[in-house]
């Protein structure tokens, strides 16, 4: 994510270009967010180049007119996109433990196969890689206590927490482990999963694995140190 500091103002304009750039998958005109905010043009054409140089912004060009005439326009980056979801979903940030720790609670009054298809409903068409990675590992931290035992025999999962490994490295790892830990013993007593709950685990885990790339290192510390604390 992005370092740089934002203001209030500079994220009303952020979140306007970020939506009509989803909307329509091009570039955006200062003056269609002028338009959608209702101010002048050069409000906006000022403010969007303040995002630009934050780094939130990157510049095009579409050609208008004669030989030699352009018109500017913008496109957010991958870091804009990602602070506009996390600003829109945890503001504050500590809202976002706040509604791990709930989510983990619900799925912890479930059964295994019905625990995997609560989050499966949650995110197989879920867009914002964030909450993918927040549902996935929800549903690990209670996989990883109710198999304990099992996973202390395959790694150490208190070593692989204390061991100031990158922190995406780490939760790949985590979700990686109770999936293969269910992979080889999917036909245990303890387990007991039938082939449509195991698939769906799978796509559980292919969607962490598309998604991690799409979140942040620092946000998945943050995240990491959430698992810590209920592992």
């Amino acid at each position: 994510m992005i370092s740089a500091k934002i203001t209030r103002r500079q994220l009303q304009f952020l979140e306007a270009v970020v939506k009509l750039y989803k909307e329509t998958g091009l570039p955006v005109s200062y003056k269609d967010i002028a338009s959608k905010l209702g101010v002048s043009r050069w409000t906006s054409y000022d403010i969007l180049q303040e995002l630009y140089k934050k780094g939130f912004l990157s510049i095009k060009y579409r050609p208008v007119g004669g030989p030699g005439r352009s018109e500017i326009l913008y496109e957010p980056t991958s870091g804009a996109i990602e602070r506009v979801d996390s600003a829109n979903l945890f503001s504050p940030i500590s809202t976002m433990g706040k509604w791990f720790i709930e989510t983990q609670k619900k799925i912890e009054k479930l059964s295994v196969d019905s625990a995997i298809n609560f989050v499966y409903e949650h995110i197989r068409s879920e867009q914002n890689s964030l909450i993918v990675l927040l549902y996935t590992l929800a549903l690990t931290v209670i996989l990883t206590k109710v198999f304990n035992v099992e996973l202390k025999e395959m790694v150490n999962v208190k070593a692989i927490l204390n061991s100031n490994t990158y922190a995406p490295a780490v939760l790949m790892f985590l979700v990686e482990s109770i999936y293969g830990l269910f992979e080889k013993n999917i036909d245990s007593e303890k387990i007991k999963l039938d082939q449509g709950e195991f698939k769906k685990l799978e796509e559980i885990v292919k969607k962490f694995r598309d998604s991690t790339s799409q979140v942040s290192p620092s946000f998945q510390d943050r995240i990491l140190k959430l698992v810590s604390a209920l592992l």
